[in-house]
């Protein structure tokens, strides 16, 4: 009996000791991959991911939807590093199987910078073996100056086992400055998210936080109006990267940190079948549909998010007024009549439409008879400001004081009655995005059921961008080596136990022959 007990002592012993060698070990591999995370992810606002392998290497060639969304020149000098440094036989053995991370950051003069960050399988990289490749290396400051031939330069930094590569001296002089004490949330989500990620090819991650330090280079304008979406929203995204010659599709999770954001109120509300797309004029250049399964939870939510904006004491005095002054009760009308769907599009010409979704029009017309005035037929406007904001938020604070009409049970508001005219001849006239081979095929590859959906239809959009872009970006969206070919983007968000499933599709444009199949079939 003695013997046993000793060999179960010794075995536990063991098995500790083979525990202890190989979490240290793994632990000294996660430190290593981590420091090369850490660094870019403090300052790029969207990384990508992937692992050293031949096999993504060969996939990715298979394909151009990257080298068209990251522009000509950016993709050129990706493949060069590629072709002069990652194939390279004497350099890849030293980093084959390590995650790759490449991030984008904002650069002078408008322009998009790029670091691409590994490490290394050695205990010290020796620059020496650098100088084996057919290239030109000098010292530059704290880093080294690589020069490919006449035209092609990037910049080298060693830090400890990574490697990080840039096209911008300044880029690669503000990530290897970084703070390696300072709070990194954006890291940490990206370890979490790497653990769950380890069998896909390929990942996005995207810090919105920083996001518009990037988008300032692109545009002209500021984040304000449609825009504003991107400003200053504390969330992660990780998204994995799928492989397609004709489409770009992604998926994965979207996750709002801060509770007082907008978009938070929707992520108990389970998705619903879209419908409320079937009556959006054919003009439409993008949409934001927002889905609501239950409204007095969602209402309640609504409630406590404006106590924390100070914006609750003036609704309850505006509603409280109206309610005087009209002898009407407000809280019977869109508490009670709201269905599950909402949506706020803009025109190609620019101009915007809100529609609410309905459970009896004519019914709620009458209630809203009082508040309103009569302004042609089928058209009134309302007598009070900000009272569709007061009940569904956000983005019906754009529309103070619209113009509405009221047809199948949906509510349609605009800040110009000639847009409502628009919208009503457009549905009389069956002349409705839905009808459009280009999006009767954008629907076909996503989801019919989501909690909120933003698009964005190329063509639609053409004059919008031409005033929002900044002139090469805008060249860039034009080019047939950009994103000219490419018809529709897509991101609908599932609410999923606190977070959203993520679901993003960059579409291209069909060829005649496949929409003459669609039709036939």
């Amino acid at each position: 009996m003695k013997k046993i007990y000793i060999l179960l002592i010794l075995l536990m012993l063991g098995v500790a000791g083979m525990a202890y060698l190989y979490f240290s070990n793994l632990n000294k591999e996660t430190i290593a991959s981590d420091n090369s995370l850490n660094i870019v992810s403090a300052s790029a606002p969207i990384l990508f991911t992937f692992e050293n392998d031949k096999s993504f290497y060969e996939i990715l060639s298979g394909q151009q939807i990257t080298d068209h969304i990251l522009g000509e020149e950016k993709s050129k000098l990706l493949a060069t590093l590629r072709e002069n440094i990652i194939k390279n036989a004497n350099i890849n053995q030293l980093i084959e199987g390590e995650k790759i991370v490449v991030g984008f950051l904002p650069g002078e003069s408008n322009k998009i910078d790029f670091v691409l960050a590994t490490q290394t399988k050695k205990a010290q990289l020796d620059l020496a073996l650098f100088s084996k490749l057919n290239i030109s290396l000098k010292k530059e400051g704290a880093f080294h100056e690589v020069n490919f031939g006449d035209s092609i330069k990037f910049y080298l930094a060693i830090n400890q086992k990574s490697i990080l590569i840039s096209n911008s001296l300044k880029a690669l002089s503000q990530i290897s400055g970084i703070d390696k004490t300072k709070k990194n949330g954006f890291a940490e989500y990206i370890k979490q998210n790497i653990r769950v990620n380890k069998n896909t090819l390929a990942n996005i991650y995207i810090d919105y936080a920083k996001l518009p330090s990037l988008l300032k280079s692109i545009l002209n304008t500021s984040l304000s109006g449609e825009l504003s979406i991107f400003n200053k929203q504390d969330t992660y995204a990780s998204l994995s990267y799928n492989f397609g010659s004709d489409k770009l599709l992604l998926n994965g999770y979207t996750d709002i940190q801060n509770p007082q954001n907008y978009f938070k109120l929707f992520v108990d509300q389970k998705e619903q079948k879209i419908s409320i797309d079937q009556l959006f004029p054919e003009q439409t250049a993008n949409y934001t549909i927002l889905t609501i399964e239950n409204y007095q939870k969602w209402s309640s939510a609504l409630k406590n998010f404006q106590r924390e904006q100070k914006e609750d004491i003036r609704i309850e005095q505006q509603q409280k007024a109206i309610s005087e002054k009209y002898r009407i009760d407000i809280s019977q009308t869109f508490p009670q009549y709201f269905n599950k769907q909402l949506a706020v599009l803009q025109l190609n010409s620019g101009e915007k439409i809100g529609i609410i979704e309905i459970k009896n029009g004519d019914k709620l017309g009458q209630l809203l008879l009082d508040l309103s005035s009569e302004y042609a037929p089928d058209i009134r406007i309302f007598k009070e400001a900000n009272l569709l904001a007061s009940y569904f938020g956000e983005p019906f604070k754009k529309f103070e004081r619209p113009f509405y009409t009221i047809i199948d049970n949906h509510f349609v508001v605009a800040n110009y009655a000639s847009t409502i005219q628009v919208f009503l001849n457009s549905y009389k006239n069956d002349h409705l995005l839905a009808s459009t081979d280009a999006y009767a095929h954008f629907k076909d590859q996503t989801s019919s059921t989501a909690t909120i959906a933003f698009y964005i239809n190329n063509k639609n959009s053409n004059d919008i961008f031409g005033r929002n872009l900044k002139s090469a970006y805008y060249k860039q969206y034009r080019s047939a080596k950009g994103l000219k070919e490419y018809n529709s983007f897509g991101y609908q968000l599932s609410a999923d136990n606190g977070k959203f499933m993520s679901n993003v599709i960059l579409l291209k444009n069909q060829t005649k022959i496949e929409i003459d199949s669609l039709k036939n079939n």
